[in-house]
């Protein structure tokens, strides 16, 4: 899940003028800003006795135009001990009487300055009514340049946009622009606030042009204004940072909008610490919080989840300190955080949040409907993905009716994506009724009025074609999908450009609904019919190929991969009835391939995410010019102010000369993520190592097939896994019960071993897992219910074969020769003692990048033992604690015949490009807050060419979860830069067990032994030599190695040319003491 594009996500936060002068300041009045530095400095009682003081002196003296500057002191909270109420009928007590006898033009300042005091107590509607009344007094200012009005207008605007009227908000700034223009009045900080709010309108219409425009001409103006005051020099160059952030964020630009939020924070931090104005500073620290939030956004595009979370948290703790508890402010982070919480399948603490943002909305003074709704929404989510169905429902009905109320008549995108969501939810839980009627609604809405011939009309017909499909209606299904397919082809429809290649790459999901549709009810399945039925399928998976090239954010990465996948398995189960059918080895042949296919399928998706991945050996003009041409094609597709079609074109046109350069060029880059996928696999069996077999996995459909292949044999087998499908999760929640454990191993071994024990005649298996079964080690798998877990030793799969695993059966087709390197070994570990640990905190200035993960991590000692010692014996280096840094290992690393890596990783399923390597930390205070974190993605762009690589202490998070994906996405970026194999970990194993089973391990290797029989004697050395639970598999089991099984020549201890230059050196000395004998004797 990711976040809902809900109002606070990109909400552009504007400024208007609050005018603050002296006033009429004599020598027995306190100045505006010294009164706002009493506050400052906490001496409030001073500050009140000093407003009253003033309030007095200008009553007396008849000065009503100076009063207006004390409606801020007198609608304060904080010299109103808190009491909003108070404070409110203090400021409106002044205003009226201000009204009543000061002049026309500090009237409307009077009214303008109880408008911000309304704003800041979340009454914006109330604000926005008191303004229209400025109006009369404004048209009464006759004084030659003066804004008064356009002051207004723009005011109007900002009140409008905080109640979530753009339409409303964009007129009144429209109308500010050209009363100001109008005035002559070279007023640039008032230009700047307008562009700035206008930027935010263009970029709520997906004008994004216009947006671009607008934003850069409020930096020109700010060029302009003095930069010796704090609010032109740090304030508002923070606020239209903040919104470009946005702009680039929406362009697929991520880490650049990343980069400048951080300028916006650092901006309104240096404003805060230099003001004295209280009300400005509380709306800069509110205006942190809301980049913070925007920043936790643009890091969940990007499928970091956990960085995103973490920035919500500091942020909602940052609010706490703002806001009263039943703040709508706090309300919405609560909301927010629990849509962060359920991204990261932290369903319990998404509940406990959305639950506590339900019950603060019961007494919120600034609670609105679209927020209860949206609440209520998130809530029914989670219960959704905890399995609670009937409490999903009722969740999901609250929300619809709440939305209802909210919206009236009217139908908003946000409305109708959450009756769609709502009614795909009752149409997978068999709720006939109402999923039919909600998909109905949109379907018959959006064919009407402002949504028809739009996407959204596209959508919600494919909609009612899946809700069909899901209740196994499956002639509405084919009949919905096929006027989806038909969208922008009949003649009388006039669809934008950009919404016509947009519903075309949207297709394949239409497609596969009318195939399976078309599949389900055919009673003559003939091989004719499943071949058209395929071509079909291939149609949706080659327009999935082409929409992966506007790929921006994970959401769309996520829908993506969803969609291949659903297109492949059921090609997959297709091509393999031909087979059964026809009995030609082609179909099974293409099956396996396509299968394979999709693996990197999904790695190329997730890689196309990130805007700054970079390859070793690709020039970065090439990358740059790489990235430049894809957002060329985003950005035309995502602004909808120019509709030309030939701006996209031109975009593609330009993108297939580039990657025809590309393959001409550099060819082992451009296969790697550019090529077709789909290779033949017809000399697969040439390529498979001698004595060698592979058992390959797969899912088809839900059913569960191994294909095994060797010299000599290619098989595919049915396997019986429902009985035994919850084995694997019951296992780790067993790990230590032999009598627990010992029914699921005989059974899982029944079930994954036994149908093919016959067709393995090699004592070499390489065994290739598909989905959960990554969360198996196959060796512990018995032939007989154990009694111990020594027998393991004798019984099991551990016994029997040398394991070695793998994720793909494309790696043998480019199988290279064993390279050679000169040097032996080379090691990183950390160690991540307490003293590394507090050295790194004490570093951290700034709380915002405090990486609270890396406090958290386990200490290595035996990791550090284990480097110095075979570091010793293999003649190689070691760098540990500090010394063993991201830098150095990227530096240092490549060409070693065993390249060590004693630091924890993190298997990311979640985000699987995300899966990293955690080094040590610098404390020069210069480091980023994961500049210490090497991630799959950057490891392509680092030489790690080596025989092995170690990787033991492999973290995974949340196991059941797209299972494998992390290890996959680790595997395949170390064997791009070089490494020929990895020895790695299914699970965390306890590191002084690890350390154990790799020493053995290395003794094995420097006897010459091959690399997974190394292992294999390795391990059961460990359990002939394991104490009590020690010996559980748990322990042991999760070590695996993948890849090249060759065995490595080592050279341990002294190199040869010592012992020869040893051998020089004692000869001589013999030689020289009998020549001295001799001297002697004479």
């Amino acid at each position: 899940m990711v976040f809902k594009n809900r109002r606070l996500s990109f909400l552009f936060q504007f400024f208007f003028v609050l005018t603050i002068s002296v006033g009429y300041a004599q020598q027995k009045i306190t100045s505006v800003k010294e009164i706002q530095t009493l506050i400052e400095q906490d001496s409030l009682a001073k500050a009140r006795a000093e407003v009253s003081k003033n309030l007095a002196y200008y009553r007396s003296e008849k000065i009503f135009d100076s009063l207006y500057n004390y409606i801020q002191f007198e609608g304060s909270f904080k010299l109103n001990k808190g009491d909003k109420k108070l404070a409110l009928k203090k400021a409106e007590t002044l205003t009226e009487e201000i009204t009543k006898k000061a002049s026309s033009h500090f009237i409307v300042e009077a009214i303008t300055e109880l408008g911000w005091i309304y704003d800041d107590a979340g009454e914006h509607q109330k604000a926005y009514n008191l303004l229209e009344t400025a109006f009369p007094f404004a048209l009464q200012n006759k004084e030659q340049n003066n804004t008064d009005i356009a002051s207004l207008e723009y005011r109007l605007g900002y009140y409008a946009s905080k109640m979530g009227d753009y339409k409303m908000a964009n007129k009144h700034y429209q109308k500010a622009l050209r009363l100001l223009k109008k005035t002559g009045k070279n007023d640039y900080v008032f230009y700047n606030q307008v562009y700035n709010a206008l930027g935010g309108m263009m970029w709520q219409e997906a004008k994004l042009d216009s947006t671009k425009y607008y934003f850069q001409e409020a930096v020109k103006v700010l060029e302009k204004t003095d930069t010796t005051d704090i609010m032109n020099r740090y304030y508002r160059p923070s606020l239209v940072k903040m919104n470009l952030a946005i702009l680039w964020n929406s362009l697929g630009k991520n880490q650049e909008a990343i980069a400048i939020s951080e300028e916006a924070l650092a901006g309104f931090q240096q404003y805060i610490n230099r003001s004295t104005d209280e009300a400005r500073t509380n709306k800069a620290k509110n205006h942190q919080c809301v980049v913070i939030d925007n920043m936790a956004t643009f890091y969940n595009t990007l499928g970091e989840y956990s960085r995103s979370q973490e920035l919500i948290e500091y942020s909602f703790e940052q609010k706490k300190k703002l806001f009263e508890k039943n703040d709508i402010n706090i309300i919405i982070s609560n909301i927010i955080l629990a849509e962060a919480k359920t991204a990261s399948r932290d369903f319990e603490g998404a509940a406990k949040n959305a639950d506590e943002a339900l019950e603060l909305l019961k007494t919120s003074p600034g609670s609105d409907l679209y927020w209860e709704a949206a609440a209520l929404s998130t809530r029914a989510t989670i219960y959704e993905f905890m399995g609670d169905v009937e409490n999903a429902a009722k969740f999901y009905e609250n929300a619809e009716n709440v939305y209802r109320k909210s919206m009236g008549t009217s139908y908003t995108k946000d409305f109708l994506d959450n009756i769609l969501e709502y009614s795909l939810f009752a149409a997978k839980n068999q709720k006939k009724e109402k999923a039919i009627s909600l998909a109905k609604e949109t379907y018959n809405f959006t064919h009407n009025g402002d949504f028809k011939n739009t996407l959204q009309e596209f959508y919600h017909t494919i909609n009612l074609a899946q809700v069909n499909y899901l209740l196994k209606n499956y002639e509405e299904a084919e009949k919905y999908s096929n006027e989806a397919l038909k969208f922008n082809v009949l003649k009388d429809e006039k669809i934008s450009a950009t919404d016509s290649i947009l519903s075309q790459y949207r297709k394949p999901q239409a497609l596969l609904i009318n195939a399976k549709s078309k599949y389900y009810l055919s009673e003559n399945k003939n091989p004719f019919f499943l071949k058209e039925l395929l071509q079909q399928v291939e149609e949706g998976i080659s327009i999935l190929d082409q929409r992966k090239k506007v790929v921006t954010n994970h959401e769309d990465v996520t829908l993506l991969i969803t969609e291949n996948e659903g297109l492949l398995n059921f090609a997959e189960k297709i091509r393999l009835e031909l087979y059964r059918i026809t009995k030609d080895e082609v179909f099974l042949d293409k099956l396996i391939a396509l299968h394979e296919s999709s693996i990197y399928s999904r790695i190329r998706s997730r890689l196309n995410l990130r805007d700054n991945v970079a390859f070793q050996h690709i020039p970065k003009e090439v990358v740059s010019r790489e990235n430049q041409l894809k957002a060329k094609m985003v950005s035309s597709l995502n602004d909808s102010e120019n509709n030309s079609i030939k701006t996209y074109f031109d975009a593609t046109d330009n993108w297939e000369k580039f990657l025809d350069s590309l393959k001409q060029n550099f060819p082992k880059y451009y296969k790697m993520r550019y090529a077709t996928l789909e290779e033949p696999l017809n000399d697969l069996q040439q390529k498979i190592p001698e004595n060698t077999t592979v058992v390959r996995y797969i899912f088809i459909d839900e059913n569960l097939y191994v294909f095994v292949a060797s010299a000599s044999l290619k098989k595919m087998i049915k396997l019986n896994y429902d009985n035994v499908k919850n084995h694997i999760p019951k296992l780790k929640n067993d790990e230590f019960s032999v009598e627990k454990m010992r029914p699921l191993l005989y059974e899982l071994y029944r079930a994954l071993w036994f149908p093919l024990e016959k067709y393995v005649h090699t004592q070499k298996v390489v065994i290739i897992p598909d989905r959960e079964l990554f969360n198996l080690s196959f060796e512990t798998l018995t032939p007989k219910p154990m009694r111990s877990f020594q027998e393991l030793a004798t019984n099991s799969l551990l016994a029997n074969y040398d394991i070695s695993y793998n994720f793909s059966l494309l790696l043998y087709k480019d199988k290279g020769k064993v390279a050679d390197y000169s040097s032996e070994f080379i090691a990183f570990a950390p160690g991540f003692n307490t003293k590394m640990k507090e050295k790194y905190k004490l570093a951290v200035k700034d709380s915002v990048k405090l990486d609270k993960t890396y406090l958290m991590l386990l200490p290595q000692p035996f990791s550090e033992d284990l480097v110095k010692q075979y570091a010793k014996i293999f003649d190689g280096n070691y760098f540990i604690n500090e010394n063993a840094s991201k830098d150095l290992f990227i530096n240092q690393a490549k060409e070693h015949k065993i390249i060590h890596i004693g630091t924890h990783a993190e298997s990311n399923n979640i985000s699987p490009e995300l899966s990293r390597l955690i080094f040590a930390k610098k404390t020069d205070g210069k480091e980023n807050y994961d500049e210490n974190s090497l991630y799959s993605y950057d490891i392509y762009n680092i030489d790690l060419s080596s025989n092995l690589a170690i990787l033991t202490a492999c973290e995974t998070g949340k196991p059941t979860y797209q299972a494998g994906e992390g290890m996959i996405s680790l595997a395949h970026a170390f064997n791009y830069a070089g490494s020929e194999s990895i020895l790695t970990s299914l699970w965390e194993i306890d590191e002084e067990s690890s350390a154990k089973i790799v020493q053995l391990f290395y003794d094995n290797l420097s006897k010459g032994m091959p690399k997974d029989k190394a292992l294999r004697k390795a391990k059961l050395d460990y359990i002939a030599t394991a104490e009590g639970r020690t010996a559980a598999p748990q322990y042991w089991a999760g070590l695996v190695l993948m890849g090249d099984t060759s065995p490595i020549e080592l050279n341990t201890g002294v190199a040869w040319w010592w012992y020869v230059l040893a051998g020089i050196v004692g000869i001589a000395i013999v030689i020289l003491i009998i020549q001295n004998k001799k001297r002697t004797a004479a």
